[in-house]
Protein backbone atom coordinates (compact mmCIF):
# COMPACT_ATOMS: atom_id res chain seq x y z
CA UNK A 1 0.00 0.00 0.00
CA UNK A 2 1.75 3.19 -1.03
CA UNK A 3 -0.81 5.58 0.60
CA UNK A 4 -3.93 6.43 3.50
CA UNK A 5 -6.12 8.83 3.89
CA UNK A 6 -7.59 9.12 7.34
CA UNK A 7 -8.51 11.28 9.64
CA UNK A 8 -6.73 12.24 13.12
CA UNK A 9 -8.61 11.20 16.23
CA UNK A 10 -8.95 12.81 20.07
CA UNK A 11 -9.50 16.30 17.85
CA UNK A 12 -12.36 17.06 20.67
CA UNK A 13 -9.88 17.20 23.30
CA UNK A 14 -8.34 20.03 25.19
CA UNK A 15 -8.10 23.09 22.99
CA UNK A 16 -7.99 21.13 19.96
CA UNK A 17 -11.05 22.48 17.78
CA UNK A 18 -9.70 26.02 18.57
CA UNK A 19 -6.53 24.91 17.05
CA UNK A 20 -8.70 23.42 13.93
CA UNK A 21 -9.87 26.32 13.78
CA UNK A 22 -6.98 28.68 13.76
CA UNK A 23 -5.59 25.68 11.59
CA UNK A 24 -8.43 26.36 8.69
CA UNK A 25 -7.70 30.05 8.23
CA UNK A 26 -4.00 29.07 6.89
CA UNK A 27 -3.42 27.87 3.08
CA UNK A 28 -2.94 24.56 2.61
CA UNK A 29 1.30 24.98 1.54
CA UNK A 30 1.63 26.54 5.22
CA UNK A 31 0.34 23.87 7.05
CA UNK A 32 3.09 20.63 7.60
CA UNK A 33 1.69 17.52 9.59
CA UNK A 34 4.65 15.43 11.86
CA UNK A 35 3.75 12.36 12.91
CA UNK A 36 5.44 12.36 16.63
CA UNK A 37 5.74 8.62 18.59
CA UNK A 38 4.01 9.53 21.69
CA UNK A 39 5.17 6.46 23.74
CA UNK A 40 4.36 7.83 27.45
CA UNK A 41 0.69 7.35 26.38
CA UNK A 42 -1.37 5.59 28.97
CA UNK A 43 -4.22 4.37 26.77
CA UNK A 44 -1.81 3.00 23.67
CA UNK A 45 1.66 1.92 23.51
CA UNK A 46 1.98 2.57 20.01
CA UNK A 47 -0.17 5.81 20.25
CA UNK A 48 1.50 8.19 17.02
CA UNK A 49 0.52 12.13 17.53
CA UNK A 50 -0.68 14.44 14.82
CA UNK A 51 1.70 17.86 15.11
CA UNK A 52 0.48 20.17 13.15
CA UNK A 53 2.86 23.13 12.33
CA UNK A 54 2.87 26.70 10.27
CA UNK A 55 5.56 28.05 8.71
CA UNK A 56 6.29 30.98 11.22
CA UNK A 57 3.91 30.42 14.19
CA UNK A 58 4.87 27.10 15.50
CA UNK A 59 3.50 23.73 16.08
CA UNK A 60 0.63 21.87 18.14
CA UNK A 61 -1.07 18.14 18.39
CA UNK A 62 -4.09 18.36 17.12
CA UNK A 63 -4.95 14.62 17.51
CA UNK A 64 -3.45 10.95 17.02
CA UNK A 65 -3.56 8.14 14.65
CA UNK A 66 -6.41 5.98 15.63
CA UNK A 67 -5.36 2.99 17.70
CA UNK A 68 -5.70 0.36 14.38
CA UNK A 69 -3.62 2.56 12.27
CA UNK A 70 -1.09 3.24 14.60
CA UNK A 71 -0.21 0.28 15.37
CA UNK A 72 1.14 -0.48 11.92
CA UNK A 73 2.52 3.17 11.70
CA UNK A 74 4.46 2.66 15.41
CA UNK A 75 6.68 0.29 14.55
CA UNK A 76 7.67 1.58 11.55
CA UNK A 77 8.82 5.37 13.51
CA UNK A 78 10.44 3.00 16.15
CA UNK A 79 13.20 1.72 13.71
CA UNK A 80 13.85 5.16 12.07
CA UNK A 81 11.73 4.57 8.92
CA UNK A 82 10.54 7.89 7.19
CA UNK A 83 7.12 7.93 6.97
CA UNK A 84 5.07 11.34 6.00
CA UNK A 85 1.83 12.63 6.77
CA UNK A 86 0.54 15.02 4.24
CA UNK A 87 -2.30 17.54 5.43
CA UNK A 88 -5.15 17.91 2.95
CA UNK A 89 -7.17 19.60 5.37
CA UNK A 90 -9.65 20.68 8.26
CA UNK A 91 -12.92 19.37 8.31
CA UNK A 92 -16.62 20.20 9.88
CA UNK A 93 -16.40 24.15 8.73
CA UNK A 94 -19.60 23.64 6.63
CA UNK A 95 -22.41 23.88 9.46
CA UNK A 96 -22.19 25.80 13.33
CA UNK A 97 -21.50 23.79 16.27
CA UNK A 98 -19.93 20.78 14.31
CA UNK A 99 -17.03 19.83 15.81
CA UNK A 100 -13.84 20.04 13.44
CA UNK A 101 -11.60 17.01 12.25
CA UNK A 102 -8.53 17.31 10.34
CA UNK A 103 -8.22 14.83 7.21
CA UNK A 104 -4.12 13.85 6.09
CA UNK A 105 -2.80 11.29 3.90
CA UNK A 106 -0.08 8.80 5.41
CA UNK A 107 3.00 7.62 2.97
CA UNK A 108 5.56 5.24 4.31
CA UNK A 109 8.80 6.17 2.27
CA UNK A 110 10.68 3.29 0.95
Amino acid sequence: LDQISTKSVGVTFGNRQRALEHLAKYSPERVTLHLVRDKRNTHDKNAVAVVAAVSGKGSYCVGYLARSLAAFIAPLLDVGKAVKAIYKGVRGLYAPYMNYGLALDIKVIP
